[in-house]
Protein backbone atom coordinates (compact mmCIF):
# COMPACT_ATOMS: atom_id res chain seq x y z
CA UNK A 1 0.00 0.00 0.00
CA UNK A 2 3.31 2.44 0.74
CA UNK A 3 4.04 1.97 -2.54
CA UNK A 4 0.42 3.07 -3.95
CA UNK A 5 0.79 6.19 -2.24
CA UNK A 6 4.47 7.02 -3.17
CA UNK A 7 3.23 6.69 -7.02
CA UNK A 8 -0.43 8.74 -5.89
CA UNK A 9 1.75 10.96 -4.04
CA UNK A 10 4.32 11.40 -7.20
CA UNK A 11 1.43 11.75 -9.43
CA UNK A 12 0.15 14.64 -7.41
CA UNK A 13 3.59 16.33 -7.15
CA UNK A 14 3.40 16.54 -10.82
CA UNK A 15 0.43 17.90 -10.97
CA UNK A 16 1.28 20.54 -9.04
CA UNK A 17 4.70 21.18 -11.00
CA UNK A 18 2.43 21.62 -14.20
CA UNK A 19 -0.40 24.07 -12.49
CA UNK A 20 2.66 26.02 -11.18
CA UNK A 21 4.47 25.97 -14.40
CA UNK A 22 0.83 27.39 -16.17
CA UNK A 23 0.21 29.91 -13.29
CA UNK A 24 3.79 31.27 -14.53
CA UNK A 25 2.95 32.01 -18.12
CA UNK A 26 3.39 28.92 -19.78
CA UNK A 27 -0.66 29.19 -20.67
CA UNK A 28 -0.86 32.55 -21.58
CA UNK A 29 1.60 32.10 -24.23
CA UNK A 30 -0.12 28.93 -25.40
CA UNK A 31 -2.78 30.83 -26.00
CA UNK A 32 -1.06 33.70 -27.77
CA UNK A 33 0.01 31.02 -29.69
CA UNK A 34 -3.32 29.45 -30.71
CA UNK A 35 -4.53 32.71 -31.20
CA UNK A 36 -1.62 33.29 -33.93
CA UNK A 37 -2.17 30.13 -35.19
CA UNK A 38 -5.71 30.51 -35.36
CA UNK A 39 -5.77 34.23 -37.24
CA UNK A 40 -3.12 32.65 -39.84
CA UNK A 41 -5.55 30.28 -40.87
CA UNK A 42 -8.37 32.86 -40.96
CA UNK A 43 -6.33 34.76 -42.88
CA UNK A 44 -5.39 32.33 -45.44
CA UNK A 45 -9.28 31.47 -45.76
CA UNK A 46 -10.39 35.21 -46.04
CA UNK A 47 -7.19 35.68 -48.77
CA UNK A 48 -8.60 32.44 -50.99
CA UNK A 49 -11.74 34.09 -50.88
CA UNK A 50 -10.82 36.73 -52.46
CA UNK A 51 -8.84 34.77 -54.59
CA UNK A 52 -11.73 32.80 -55.88
CA UNK A 53 -14.14 35.77 -56.07
CA UNK A 54 -11.48 37.46 -59.01
CA UNK A 55 -10.99 34.20 -60.24
CA UNK A 56 -14.84 34.26 -60.98
CA UNK A 57 -14.92 37.70 -62.27
CA UNK A 58 -12.17 37.33 -64.35
CA UNK A 59 -13.74 33.95 -65.79
CA UNK A 60 -16.80 35.86 -66.63
CA UNK A 61 -15.00 39.16 -68.24
CA UNK A 62 -13.41 36.67 -70.66
CA UNK A 63 -16.60 35.43 -71.52
CA UNK A 64 -18.15 38.42 -72.29
CA UNK A 65 -14.31 39.18 -74.25
CA UNK A 66 -14.93 36.30 -76.35
CA UNK A 67 -18.41 36.82 -77.36
CA UNK A 68 -17.57 40.56 -78.25
CA UNK A 69 -14.75 38.69 -80.20
CA UNK A 70 -16.87 36.31 -81.92
CA UNK A 71 -19.53 39.18 -82.80
CA UNK A 72 -16.43 41.60 -84.30
CA UNK A 73 -15.75 39.13 -86.53
CA UNK A 74 -18.97 38.68 -87.85
CA UNK A 75 -19.60 42.19 -88.52
CA UNK A 76 -16.19 42.14 -90.59
CA UNK A 77 -17.06 39.86 -92.47
CA UNK A 78 -20.82 41.59 -93.19
CA UNK A 79 -18.51 44.84 -93.94
CA UNK A 80 -16.51 42.55 -96.31
CA UNK A 81 -19.92 41.11 -97.90
CA UNK A 82 -21.47 44.80 -98.36
CA UNK A 83 -18.18 45.69 -99.83
CA UNK A 84 -18.28 43.60 -102.63
CA UNK A 85 -18.48 45.38 -105.89
CA UNK A 86 -20.53 42.93 -107.59
CA UNK A 87 -23.36 43.49 -104.51
CA UNK A 88 -22.67 47.22 -105.47
CA UNK A 89 -23.43 47.02 -108.97
CA UNK A 90 -26.65 44.63 -108.23
CA UNK A 91 -28.35 47.38 -105.82
CA UNK A 92 -26.98 50.31 -107.69
CA UNK A 93 -28.76 48.67 -110.99
CA UNK A 94 -32.17 47.14 -109.22
CA UNK A 95 -32.82 49.76 -106.13
CA UNK A 96 -31.58 52.71 -107.51
CA UNK A 97 -31.52 52.15 -111.17
CA UNK A 98 -28.49 52.96 -112.61
CA UNK A 99 -27.76 51.95 -115.68
CA UNK A 100 -23.88 51.07 -116.81
CA UNK A 101 -22.41 53.35 -120.27
CA UNK A 102 -22.07 51.90 -123.01
CA UNK A 103 -18.65 53.70 -123.62
CA UNK A 104 -16.28 55.41 -121.59
CA UNK A 105 -14.96 58.76 -121.57
CA UNK A 106 -12.28 60.58 -119.79
CA UNK A 107 -12.37 64.00 -119.46
CA UNK A 108 -8.93 65.45 -120.67
CA UNK A 109 -6.28 66.34 -118.13
CA UNK A 110 -4.03 69.71 -117.54
CA UNK A 111 -0.16 69.67 -118.07
CA UNK A 112 1.10 72.56 -116.13
CA UNK A 113 4.45 72.61 -117.92
CA UNK A 114 2.44 73.03 -121.26
CA UNK A 115 -0.63 75.27 -120.45
CA UNK A 116 0.01 78.50 -119.17
CA UNK A 117 -2.18 79.18 -115.85
CA UNK A 118 -2.79 82.71 -114.72
CA UNK A 119 -1.21 83.50 -111.07
CA UNK A 120 -4.36 84.63 -108.66
CA UNK A 121 -5.32 87.91 -108.38
CA UNK A 122 -3.41 89.91 -105.30
CA UNK A 123 -5.84 90.29 -102.56
CA UNK A 124 -3.83 91.82 -99.92
CA UNK A 125 -4.03 90.71 -96.38
CA UNK A 126 -6.99 88.65 -95.65
CA UNK A 127 -6.89 89.70 -92.03
CA UNK A 128 -6.58 93.36 -92.36
CA UNK A 129 -9.74 95.32 -90.71
CA UNK A 130 -12.60 96.08 -93.39
CA UNK A 131 -12.38 99.45 -95.04
CA UNK A 132 -15.96 101.44 -93.29
CA UNK A 133 -19.11 101.89 -95.43
CA UNK A 134 -19.86 105.25 -96.44
CA UNK A 135 -21.93 107.14 -94.94
CA UNK A 136 -25.41 108.12 -95.96
CA UNK A 137 -26.17 111.37 -97.06
CA UNK A 138 -28.77 113.20 -95.67
CA UNK A 139 -29.75 114.93 -98.70
CA UNK A 140 -30.80 111.64 -100.26
CA UNK A 141 -32.94 110.40 -97.03
CA UNK A 142 -35.12 113.20 -96.61
CA UNK A 143 -36.22 114.50 -100.58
Amino acid sequence: MTEQLLVLRDGVLRWRAATRRIEGGDLAFGVVALTVVFGSLLGIVVLQTFIVENRVELDSINQELRIEQERNQDLRLLVIELEAPDRILDAAGDRLGMLRPRERRYLPGIDPTLTAVDPPPEVGDPFAPAPLPAEPDDSEANP
